[in-house]
């Protein structure tokens, strides 16, 4: 894989060099796109919009721009990215009032999303209502079932509520056919809205595999100790325990977990798991841990992510954000087909086409991923996806996860 595969996500500009010079001179092609985005710079979610979104806006732009820009064969020229930024300070109301600011007063080229999933359903009327075509990329929630269709031009690339939920209930059941559980499960969840979410989907898929739910508990944001309830559910003897979590609890119940000696056989936190940081605090602890979402570690490509990502950040990448890198990429595939900035047609493209990336291969239907990662897994140190089973990448899941050592 070569450096233009990773730089284009394999979009190819058919015939842009061939064009005869009078087609452009009907226009002045642009000297740049201009893409602006308003996300949590400061407040609660600043880390995982900096470990997972911004982050990869940066890259992006970086890469984008040594290669030369974004192909516009209509003019003949690529064109370099300039960002333009706002900080949301994690409050909706201020995301949506920067999101339109963006579009009516900046006059933005693209938009990029926000972080999490409640900022970015709060804003995705607002981008369809101006047509801007936007791929939400940290976001998940039942209602999006209905509503993605509803909204031509807001596309979702996580997985969803009961599909990130269905595979780990499904995961007990199957060990308890083989009798290596009893099949009882202990959960615990944010109280923020894809906590919430997750958790009631995964209750759902629990009594569908007729799985014991020992104790379930769901406890606010900025909560500050984990440890009774961890206690309480430790006290139920589960096999599993699963913790529909937000960064900064996903390290405060998995840290705990340890002072208070629990450590059943099946472990999942959800968001935040797969951040670098999780690794550097817990080390040899991370592996067998169960998370929300997947990469496949040698898609095409992701090596030089890897590479440029490093050598940009001083720091690892992480699984949430190959799939906003691998978005980009749609994006910039998606413009280099329609050869100009015309939303419709960029919003069309979206739509229509599979785009390959370095989250693997993507494509839209009701403008919702088709197959992205449900459940991943940390396994020799690196995160892999495990879920769904026939996915390009997916590995084995491996069990029991160890139990915590010092």
């Amino acid at each position: 894989m070569d450096r233009r595969t990773f730089v284009k996500g394999s979009a190819a500009v058919v015939g842009a060099t061939t064009l005869p010079q009078r087609v452009y001179a009907q226009a002045a092609a642009p000297d740049k796109l201009r893409v602006g985005y308003a996300i949590a710079l400061s407040g609660p979610f600043a880390p995982g919009a900096q470990s997972t979104s911004w982050s990869q806006y940066k890259l992006w732009q970086k890469t984008v721009n040594d290669a030369g820009g974004i192909m516009l064969k209509k003019y003949n020229k690529k064109v370099p990215i300039e960002l333009i930024d706002y900080d949301d300070k994690s409050q909706p109301d201020e995301l949506v009032r920067l999101v339109e600011r963006l579009i009516l007063n900046d006059k933005v080229d693209l938009v990029l999303g926000p972080w999490g999933t409640h900022m970015n359903l709060a804003v995705a009327p607002v981008v369809n209502k101006h047509e801007y075509p936007v791929i939400f990329t940290t976001a998940a929630a039942a209602g999006l079932y209905d509503l993605a269709p509803k909204w031509p031009y807001a596309f979702w690339s996580l997985v969803q509520p009961n599909e990130a939920t269905a595979p780990l209930a499904e995961i007990v059941a199957d060990l308890k056919k083989d009798g290596k559980v009893k099949g009882r499960v202990a959960t615990i969840f944010s109280q923020l809205q894809l906590g919430v979410e997750l958790h009631t989907a995964f209750l759902a898929a629990c009594k569908k595999h007729n799985l014991e739910v020992t104790y379930s508990k769901g406890y606010p944001a900025g909560v500050s100790d984990l440890q009774p309830l961890l206690r309480e559910a430790m006290a139920t003897d589960p096999d599993g325990f699963f913790a529909f979590s937000y960064p900064p609890d996903t390290f405060m119940v998995t840290e705990q977990a340890k002072i208070v000696g629990f450590s059943p056989s099946i472990w999942y936190t959800a968001i935040g798991t797969p951040f670098p940081g999780f690794k550097g605090k817990f080390g040899d602890n991370v592996n067998g841990v169960l998370l929300y979402g997947g990469v496949d570690a040698g898609a095409p490509g992701i090596k030089e992510y890897y590479a440029a990502h490093k050598a940009m950040f001083n720091r690892d990448s992480e699984a949430g954000a190959v799939g906003v890198y691998g978005c980009l990429q749609v994006v910039q595939q998606a413009i280099e087909s329609v050869g100009e900035i015309d939303r419709k047609k960029i919003r069309d493209a979206m739509a229509s086409n599979s785009f390959k990336t370095v989250w693997g291969d993507i494509k839209f239907k009701d403008q919702r991923n088709e197959n992205p990662w449900a459940v991943g897994q940390w396994q020799n140190g690196e995160v892999v996806g495990i879920y769904p089973k026939g996915k390009s990448g997916a590995r084995p899941f491996v069990f029991p996860k160890p139990k915590w050592t010092a």
